[in-house]
């Protein structure tokens, strides 16, 4: 099915606007759970590095305290006076929210909340413990206990606990909305969770969470409540002990659900609004291209005249107007290109005639030598008083005479590239000149030379260049035969370096200029032109890539232009040389 361009852009816009807003408000609803989370989990991060650190402390405070209380000498010597009210005295010192403990030596509590044996040697002369009171109404306990040592005799055991609540955690730890479960073994020692949400939180759940202290923060239910959970393994001695961090989301994922939903209406209106921009703009693209399209179709029926859409300063008013320009430039570059056709036919044929005179020349030299070489000998033989010798040397004369026509038929080829070099323009300009001065002031001819001082060198064959320059300069002499002002100039254009012969003769009509570069075409009357100066020059000029152009009109002299680029010569010339190879092998 076939859509118009309208249809296409309208489903374009429309396509594009799903795929770009659809994704977008997923990705910002997603971002927005996804924030909630991270924020829990990174609250509760911090809190949980806080509590094992305090944590960390109190044990390392604790052990310290009780090894230092074993090794004061005061202690041991009320001990050993029996005076354990001194004892609990002398610990009591500096304590303020710890609890002093001195037991003697058969294991009977002189001091301090009764613990398990277990829990006891769990305690002694290392890190602290924890433990639950035998009165199990009491909050369970982090302790440290070393023994007192009399020289070899051990007298009891000292040492200095804490209490610990689920309520102090909470205050150490200074974190808001952060809720402190306290477990000891698999009972919830205590909690700052409200009495409905422990009475609905999962013991199972918290059981997971205890035994999988390194998974990290996960989520779970109290009921209708959400929180993020992290556990906090805090006693390694005594009894297993976790401290369950908590931190409720359930207001802050309902504000992102309202954010979510106000993203959705936000992006539903977006999307319309689109569509509707779509539709515009596909009215406002395709009206101007549909009258461009059919200016075109008419165009390549060769019809110009077909309407274009308003210009105005848009993309679309630019490409009008860009269309009209090229409408209007396509008659003209016809034209050119009939022109250029023209001319490069006339090339191709200059070029294959001087192809074919190269090789008739090769081939009428030898008979020409042979002919010559006999009459010299003739000549030589003969009675010089024979009334007959003046047609030997006439006959001799007319031989040299074709032996110099074939000769610079031959030179118009290209020049042979193993001559080229680089080549002065300005240098040989002078030299020409000077060569052709002595002569040209004699006929009455003024001289002007003007040259560049910024003409570049170009690689070319001097020979032939000089041949050129000097064929034209003869020109303008002969077409300046009661005096005149002969005018050579040289200069650099772009990447071409040009050489202009002006002459102010009799010009050039109309009806020869067309033909001034055939082989064998002249304007000159009677004998003195052959026909072969322009042809050859020409042929010469296009053997370096290069082209000869001529402006003339009757009584108003006659202006040749060498356009020479400035790197003329490549393995192209190496052609150049075929016919003048065959000529030096015979």
């Amino acid at each position: 099915m076939r859509l118009p361009l309208r249809a296409k852009v309208f489903l374009l816009f429309a396509v594009t606007a799903l795929l770009i807003v659809v994704p977008a408000l997923l990705l910002i609803a997603r971002a927005v759970e996804r924030g909630v989370y991270e924020r829990a989990r990174d609250e509760l991060d911090l809190a949980a590095a806080s509590v094992q650190s305090q944590w960390d402390d109190r044990d390392l405070l604790l052990s310290v305290a009780a090894r230092g209380n074993a090794n004061d000498n005061r202690i041991v010597e009320a001990w050993l006076a029996g005076n354990l009210r001194g004892v609990q005295r002398i610990l009591r010192q500096g304590l303020e929210k710890d609890i002093p403990f001195v037991i003697d030596s058969t294991g009977k509590f002189i001091s301090g909340p009764h613990l398990p044996a277990q829990a006891m040697e769990a305690g002694t002369n290392g890190g602290s413990s924890i433990a639950l009171p035998a009165d199990s109404a009491a909050e369970p306990i982090q302790f440290a206990l070393a023994d007192v040592w009399a020289d070899t005799v051990r007298l009891g055991r000292v040492g200095v606990g804490r209490r610990v609540s689920a309520k102090g955690i909470a205050k150490d730890v200074k974190r808001v909305n952060t809720l402190v479960v306290l477990m000891v073994g698999d009972s919830v020692i205590g909690t700052t969770l409200s009495d409905t949400a422990r009475a609905q939180l999962s013991r199972a759940d918290l059981r997971v969470l205890r035994n999988a202290p390194n998974a990290g923060a996960r989520q779970v239910t109290a009921g209708e409540r959400y929180y993020m959970a992290v556990p906090v393994n805090v006693a390694a001695r005594g009894l297993p002990a976790t401290v369950i961090l908590m931190r409720p989301i359930a207001d802050e994922l309902q504000v992102a659900n309202a954010i979510k939903t106000s993203l959705w209406g936000i992006g539903v209106a977006a999307l319309i609004l689109a569509l509707v921009l779509a539709a515009v703009v596909a009215r406002i693209v395709a009206r101007p291209t549909q009258a461009l399209a059919e200016a075109s179709v008419r165009m390549a029926r060769g019809d110009f005249s077909a309407p274009l859409p308003r210009i105005g300063p848009d993309e679309i008013g630019q490409l009008a107007r860009a269309f009209g320009e090229m409408r209007r430039a396509i008659a003209d570059r016809e034209g050119r290109l009939r022109s250029a056709q023209a001319e490069m036919i006339h090339r191709e044929k200059l070029a294959a005639m001087g192809r074919l005179v190269a090789q008739l020349s090769h081939e009428i030299n030898n008979p020409i030598y042979n002919i010559q070489n006999c009459l010299e000998a003739l000549e030589r033989r003969g009675d010089p008083n024979d009334p007959n010798r003046e047609f030997l040397v006439l006959a001799q004369e007319e031989l040299a005479r074709m032996a110099s026509l074939t000769r610079r038929l031959l030179d118009q080829s290209r020049p042979q590239s193993d001559a080229a070099a680089l080549l002065d323009l300005n240098a040989l300009v002078h030299r020409v000149l000077t060569l052709a001065g002595t002569e040209l002031r004699t006929r009455g001819i003024e001289i002007a030379a003007e040259l560049g001082p910024d003409v570049p060198s170009v690689v070319a064959h001097p020979e032939a260049i000089q041949q050129v320059l000097a064929n034209l300069v003869a020109n303008a002499g002969d077409a300046m035969p009661d005096g005149g002002r002969l005018r050579v100039a040289t200069r650099s254009v772009d990447d071409t370096v040009e050489v202009v012969v002006e002459d102010t003769g009799a010009g050039i009509s109309e009806r020869d200029l067309p033909h001034i570069f055939e082989a064998f075409y002249t304007t000159k009357p009677g004998v003195t032109g052959t026909g072969l100066g322009l042809f050859v020059s020409e042929g010469i000029i296009r053997g370096h890539r290069g082209r000869i152009d001529v402006e003339s009109s009757p009584g108003n002299g006659s202006r040749f232009t060498i356009r020479l680029p400035r790197e003329t010569l490549d393995e192209t010339l190496a052609e150049a040389s075929d016919a003048r190879e065959l000529l030096a092998a015979d």
